[in-house]
């Protein structure tokens, strides 16, 4: 289970989880309601995706479509 401080997943919790849970976390994101925090704890999943796979996260922003959300699992 992801650290939490008042309710808010930290950067170090995500470090801890499965890839897979966190492209579930991201694919979970993008349909959420829009808060402050949205973009933030969307910043910390594309982090560490980008770090666990960088030639992956680099190969689904260069795609020659428009990048989708959905889309990132499969480069990942």
């Amino acid at each position: 289970m992801p650290k939490k401080t008042t309710g808010i997943t930290t950067p170090e919790a995500l470090r801890n989880m499965a890839t897979g849970k966190l492209l579930d976390l991201w694919e979970t994101t993008s349909s959420m309601r829009y808060t402050p925090e949205l973009p933030i704890v969307r910043g910390w999943l594309l982090d560490e995706l980008e770090i666990r796979n960088p030639a992956g996260f680099n190969a689904w922003l260069n795609q020659e479509t428009a990048v989708r959300d959905e889309d990132l699992r499969r480069f990942i």
